[in-house]
């Protein structure tokens, strides 16, 4: 087909009109287009919320601390843990002066006297502290019923930590009918007072019951006296040692210095006398005058048992002759 000028004209003009016949409707509808682009569709825009959160979170969450390791089990060992110190595991107390009470070598607790009557009254005693005991040591009345006159003895020898020694004293019953006991305690050479018990304070006692009755018996004491002839100017202090011939028990005396002659009260029996002086290393007994040996005498309650004189004196112990 052959296009003329007039053809083409007509074409355009015919674009034209349809262009221009369009335009009103794009202007009303480009709006409507637009609200529908912007319009986001809900379930992306919570999935792009979502996102976005998990992503600030990540961003500006502190960093977690990683869990710990599992524990490992360590194997038990011997290493024992340390607990309070008890008294067991301490170290035991001492004391420099320390007495411990053994037993009642004469007059057993309770015994029963007559009104005023003597009697002797031995203790045997143990050192139990770490201090050896001298001469000088004293045992003295502390407290309770004195019974007599003395208040205080000298103990007759050195006693080493661990030794024991007998301590004797003369006491007189009261007149009245009663139960009586007199406390007695150790004194150092410093004047301080030591005893027996935990603290080393506690002292041992005499206890007897005073009480009228028939003299049925032999008294269970007699007396035994004799001089005591040391070969020197003066005598030494010295320690008088009575013992039993059949049973070995031994009681002892402290005697002062310068005292020539004795008297004391002796539970009945058979016995042997020997004096010791210490620091001089000399021993005095009663002998028989021939052969230097000791000789035994008897002891009867009520009695009194003269001239037991220790008069032999040498540096070795004496045997003994019967």
């Amino acid at each position: 087909m052959k296009l003329t000028t007039n053809t083409i004209i007509i074409i355009f003009g015919i674009l034209a009109l349809c262009v221009l016949a369009l335009f009103p409707i794009s202007v009303f509808a480009m709006p409507i287009l637009q609200g529908r682009q912007n319009q986001a569709d809900p379930q992306a825009t919570i999935q792009a919320m979502v996102t976005q959160t998990t992503i600030a979170l990540t961003l500006n969450a502190p960093t977690q601390t990683p869990p710990p390791p599992t524990a490992t089990a360590i194997p038990a060992t011997n290493t024992v843990a340390p607990t309070a110190t008890t008294a067991s595991t301490q170290a035991p107390t001492t004391y420099c002066d320390w007495m411990a009470f053994i037993k009642d070598v004469t007059i057993p607790d309770g015994t029963t006297l007559r009104p005023s009557e003597t009697f002797t009254k031995t203790w045997r005693i143990k050192n139990r502290g770490t201090c050896t005991w001298t001469p000088d040591y004293t045992f003295v009345f502390s407290s309770g019923d004195q019974l007599g006159s003395t208040t205080s003895v000298r103990l007759p020898h050195y006693v080493a930590p661990g030794q024991t020694v007998d301590i004797t004293i003369s006491f007189t019953a009261p007149t009245a009918e009663g139960s009586y006991r007199g406390y007695w305690i150790m004194r150092n050479t410093s004047g301080a007072l030591f005893g027996t018990g935990d603290k080393a304070n506690a002292a041992i006692y005499v206890d007897i019951r005073v009480k009228n009755q028939v003299v049925t018996q032999i008294p269970p004491h007699g007396t035994v006296g004799g001089n005591l002839c040391y070969p020197s100017e003066f005598n030494p202090p010295m320690t008088l040692y009575f013992e039993n011939a059949h049973t070995g028990e031994r009681i002892q005396f402290a005697i002062p210095e310068n005292q020539n002659i004795y008297s004391v009260l002796l539970p009945n029996g058979r016995y042997y006398a020997y004096a010791w002086a210490p620091g001089y290393e000399l021993e005095g007994a009663y002998v028989h005058p021939d052969t230097h040996l000791m000789k035994s005498f008897f002891v009867e309650g009520g009695l009194t048992t003269p001239f037991i004189n220790l008069c032999d004196w040498g540096p070795n112990p004496h045997g003994k002759g019967e």
